[in-house]
């Protein structure tokens, strides 16, 4: 009877461990999404800056000595440079959160083969119990 229990137990454990590993599984898929996301929004502020270049390049000819209203052009650009510092910043913060997001898909990663292990030892151990069981009862006849 104590045997029976004991398998019971185990293939109850079994169970919940395969709960586990599906849950980790998910938060896997999750983290992984989430630095998917990550890297398109860093790479979406790497564009904006090069934008954002390209139209300096157009505001630096256009204050060229001779062009009319050149003064003007050269205050457009003052005002334009002023939003360099804003572009960088958002990028370190965009490239400050793709780096977190890495470190959530390494840590579910990890979690993840945590949790696969216990899951191969509970199998493991329900299957011996089950051989020892037909062992027993064969050794009965």
């Amino acid at each position: 009877m104590r045997d029976a229990a004991g398998l019971r137990v185990w293939a109850l454990l079994a169970r919940v461990r395969q709960l586990r590993v599906e849950r980790a599984r998910r938060r896997l898929g999750d983290a992984r999404a989430g630095a998917q996301r990550a890297a398109e929004a860093t790479a979406q502020q790497r564009d904006a800056i090069a934008r954002h270049r390209a139209l300096r390049g157009d505001i630096l000819a256009a204050c060229s000595g001779g062009a009319p209203g050149a003064s003007l052009w050269r205050a457009a650009l003052r005002r334009h440079d002023a939003g360099s510092v804003a572009l960088d910043a958002a990028l370190a913060v965009a490239s400050d959160a793709e780096h977190k997001a890495r470190q959530r898909v390494v840590a579910a990663l990890h979690a993840l083969q945590k949790e696969t292990r216990g899951l191969d030892d509970a199998r493991a151990r329900l299957r011996r119990l089950v051989a020892e069981e037909r062992d027993d009862h064969d050794s009965d006849d």
